[in-house]
């Protein structure tokens, strides 16, 4: 994959990564190869949603295909109804919230009408569903100026790519052949953290059964178990069905 990224960085940047200094092109080529391995994915997953002290529990379903369609469906409380369902392809995001006849859509790039809305902070976050499936599309995380930079630790292969304000860390284990860690830096600060982890075969490909993802600035952490996982399975286009409330298209 073409990158515009520029390489090289300020020498306290560098410090900043653990290991031997790597070449950053090939960091991106592991990456890019986890795309390549993973067409499909269909996972039933347990959602624990930590917000501000609140907490919420539910079921879901989520379900995958590449490059950029998924599919979440969450069920809460009472009896399992239907809480939120959302639909990502491309740069567009549909949240629907059938409990009380609500549609939002938004963008990827602009996903403030989908959090303020519909009240799904954090399960609309892109950032969130590459930590679920474990594919982090870099062209997606480029802004103006990025640079990159890479190093190994062991069998560890971590990649950060920045600007002078904004920071995408990615940590790659070799061993594993999956990302195991992602971090956001807003002006020095970590804003956001996604930790992927207990790692069982799933067919050819080594699968997180549990990803939690916190946002520091929001107070928010958010904990997935996957319990059934089923990766590059034939998937129609009708598994991505979103169920609209009555009168809205």
């Amino acid at each position: 994959m073409a990158l515009l990224w520029q390489t090289g960085c300020a020498v306290s940047l560098r410090k900043t990564l653990p290991g031997v200094e790597a070449d950053p092109e090939s960091v991106v080529q592991l990456l890019d190869g986890l795309s390549q391995s993973l067409k499909t994915d269909k996972q039933i997953i347990r959602v624990r949603l930590l917000d501000k002290g609140r907490t919420f529990s539910g079921d879901g379903a989520l379900i995958y295909r590449a490059p950029d369609t998924l599919q979440l469906s969450i069920y809460g409380p009472p009896f399992s109804t239907l809480w939120l369902q959302m639909l990502t392809r491309g740069d567009s995001v549909l949240v629907v919230l059938p409990k009380d006849n609500r549609v939002v859509r938004a963008s990827r790039r602009d996903p403030q009408p989908v959090t303020r809305l519909a009240g799904s902070e954090g399960l609309s976050d892109a950032v969130f569903l590459g930590g679920v499936t474990g594919i982090f599309q870099l062209e997606r995380f480029q802004e103006p100026g990025m640079r990159m930079i890479a190093a190994a630790d062991g069998r560890l292969r971590r990649l950060r790519l920045f600007n002078d304000s904004t920071a995408y860390e990615f940590v790659f284990d070799s061993g594993l052949e999956a990302v195991v860690q992602f971090l956001y830096y807003d002006r020095g600060k970590k804003s956001r953290e996604i930790i992927r982890s207990d790692f069982k075969p799933v067919g050819n490909l080594q699968r997180a059964t549990k990803t939690i993802y916190r946002d520091y600035l929001q107070d928010r952490e958010i904990t997935v178990l996957v319990s059934k996982e089923e990766v590059n399975p034939d998937l129609a286009e009708e598994a991505f069905k979103i169920l609209m409330p009555e009168g809205v298209n």
